[in-house]
């Protein structure tokens, strides 16, 4: 586990003498800046806000201005923008939806009210065809045929199926309305001649007299049969005739609705145009204002750590000094408490020294100081900064593993490096428990130096703060600048710090100068 995180500076070696920073306030002549909006050029100075601009609060909270849309945040006008063209492509899609249900379920009743005339056409030729072929078995019996009587109602017979598989098949269309209530009335009278045609043309096979008695009714139900069936043709005719000048009708509306809905939503989609392009003359300006605002806000910082840049270099000599005075007079002997007093005053001295010292070091990272890189023995400086950590912390139990992977010599800053590592085990010293360990490994991404103990971890809110300037997340007495400057120098060769799986995690690029050592 890894302690909660409270980041101070090294105190790995005492910092050489800064030198000036080229550019930077008190530098070359040591002449003083003032830190106050007097050190500011005319252009630098932020101008007061007219009563007639927008403030940046009211850009956020989109209520600048309270007229119509003005009281609706740019959220929640781009939320209504976007609600009404959803809402307005629904209706479109709706409509054409329901249109062309509608036209499909015309075109089909149509398809089947044809079909349905065509199985009827074909039954009413089946009818005939039937007739025909009772009077041809009847004669074939006779011997009075060109067709023997097998053969003479072999053809009855399929006659007569093809017949019944006609009105099956107007059967299952199942048709309503008037066509389906015309086809299902005759229906009775056309399964009772095809009964009747079976029974004579049987009797003309096995009875002759009796086939012969049995023709007078049969045609008598021919007649009646003729008459149904041409009633019903022309009906169906006509209902098939309505039906379709119906579909094409519901065509021409559905088409005219479709368009209707079409044109309402290119109106909506216009005005939505209309309305976007306000919202998006409302954003530039919005987006303008805060840019301003966020370089205000960089000029500030800037100026800032200049001032502290600064102040830092100014106080490095008056500190020294009144730390070497009261080590003096201590060494020179002293009532017990003016002891008391000096040593109070060397160990605050020191403080504020190693303050100084962090200050300076993180001005010149910002000023973008790049560490040279030459091969080094990674094993040998990580060994180094764990034994000096040691020194400082006996009761802790420090534990360093290199894997084998890692290559003899590594091409890095060993500068940067190790003062980075003596603070991440600085840091981890001020938190542990009973163990500090550092592990070294080296993988496709770089080169891994991790750090953790077996304190109590870093909480999750405080992972990205713990690295930010001046943060002290415990009352461990760190000055807030350890990590910052951490992540500063694995950034300045090229690499990154980052907290990952309860561990400080420095990764840094870097190429083998000879061959790894084999496992």
């Amino acid at each position: 586990m890894t302690s909660t995180r409270s980041d101070s500076t090294s105190q790995s070696s005492p910092p050489s003498a800064p030198t000036p920073l080229s550019g930077g306030p008190g530098a070359g002549d040591g002449r003083a800046v003032d830190a106050g909006a007097g050190g500011l050029s005319p252009d630098e100075r932020a101008a007061p806000l007219q009563p007639g601009q927008t403030r940046l609060r009211g850009v956020v909270s989109g209520r600048a201005h309270r007229r119509g849309l003005g009281r609706l945040t740019l959220r929640q006008r781009l939320v209504a923008v976007g609600g009404a063209g959803i809402i307005l492509t629904l209706v479109v899609m709706q409509s054409a939806l329901s249109g062309l249900g509608a036209v499909n379920h015309d075109h089909r009743t149509v398809d089947r009210i044809r079909q349905a005339q065509r199985l009827h056409q074909d039954a009413d030729m089946q009818h005939d065809a039937l007739r025909a072929d009772v009077y041809n078995t009847l004669l074939a019996n006779a011997g009075l045929s060109a067709d023997s009587s097998a053969k003479a109602f072999g053809e009855f017979s399929v006659h007569a199926d093809q017949f019944e598989q006609d009105l099956a098949g107007i059967q299952a269309l199942r048709l309503s309305g008037p066509v389906g209530q015309e086809l299902a009335r005759i229906r009775p009278a056309e399964e009772n001649y095809i009964a009747t045609g079976r029974h004579v043309a049987q009797l003309a096979l096995t009875d002759r007299a009796a086939a012969e008695a049995a023709i007078a009714p049969f045609e008598r139900l021919f007649d009646q049969v003729v008459g149904v069936l041409a009633t019903a043709t022309a009906r169906v005719a006509r209902e098939a005739h309505t039906a379709e000048a119906d579909a094409t009708s519901e065509v021409g509306r559905q088409q005219q609705r479709i368009l209707l809905a079409s044109g309402l939503a290119l109106a909506g989609l216009l005005a939505m145009a209309a309305m976007l392009n306000r919202v998006g003359k409302r954003l530039a300006e919005s987006l303008t204002e805060v840019e301003d605002h966020i370089e205000t806000v960089v000029r500030s910082e800037r100026r800032s750590r200049e001032f502290l840049s600064y102040a830092a270099h100014q106080l490095r000599t008056p500190i020294t000094s009144t730390r070497a005075t009261a080590e003096a007079l201590l060494l020179q002997g002293a009532s017990h408490e003016q002891e008391d007093l000096l040593s109070a005053l060397v160990q605050e001295t020191g403080r504020a020294g190693r303050l100084v010292t962090a200050l300076l070091r993180m001005a010149r990272l910002d000023q973008g100081e790049i560490p040279l890189r030459e091969a080094s023995d990674v094993r040998q400086l990580c060994r180094r900064e764990v034994e000096r950590m040691e020194a400082r912390a006996p009761q802790l139990r420090w534990v360093l593993d290199v894997d084998a992977s890692v290559p003899d010599r590594v091409a890095l800053s060993p500068d940067a490096t190790k003062e980075a590592l003596a603070n991440l085990l600085d840091n981890a010293r001020r938190h542990a428990q009973a163990a500090v360990r550092v592990r070294v490994t080296l993988a496709s991404s770089g080169l891994h130096i991790t750090v953790d103990d077996d304190g109590g971890g870093l909480p999750e809110a405080a992972r990205l703060a713990a690295f930010d300037r001046f943060v002290s997340l415990d009352g461990h007495g760190g000055s807030g600048l350890g990590l910052p400057i951490a992540r500063a120098l694995a950034e300045s060769q090229g690499g990154k710090l980052d907290y990952e799986h309860d561990g400080f995690v420095m990764t840094l690029p870097a190429a083998p100068s000879r061959p790894t050592r084999p496992s």
